[in-house]
């Protein structure tokens, strides 16, 4: 099964302020499960300040322009692992998110889902 994992960086973290030593250890954590099959897509995000926003509005649709005032949280990346079962993308998520903490990085919220149905291949 495939999960889908968001994260949830602190509030004022900017780009710049990504730890070298975390983008260094990702790599070759990346190269591993992207290897055994576990990691199937990731990618971080621009700031939603970049970003749009598409609202259903009487029948209409309007465009927003980020940033978005009423955003407490913002997604700055995901991942999509594939995981025999929930624990398994549990323990997937856990690894990556050690990956943090041990390089610099250790306020941050992952939210890990399952992926159901949709062009899920």
């Amino acid at each position: 099964m495939r999960y889908f994992m968001s994260i949830v960086p602190p509030a004022d973290l900017r780009p710049e302020d990504i730890p070298q030593g975390l983008m260094d250890a990702m790599g070759p954590w990346m190269e591993k499960r992207l290897g055994d099959g576990a990691l199937v897509s990731t990618g971080g995000l621009e700031p939603a300040s970049q970003g749009k926003r598409l609202v259903g509005r009487d029948g209409g649709i309007a465009v927003l322009d980020g940033p978005f005032a009423e955003a407490k949280e913002v997604i700055g990346g995901y991942a999509v692992f594939e995981a025999p079962d929930l624990e398994a993308a549990t323990a997937l998520a856990r690894e990556f998110m050690q990956l943090h903490v041990d390089n610099g990085l250790p306020e941050l919220v992952l939210e890990l889902r399952g992926i159901a149905g949709g062009a899920n291949y």
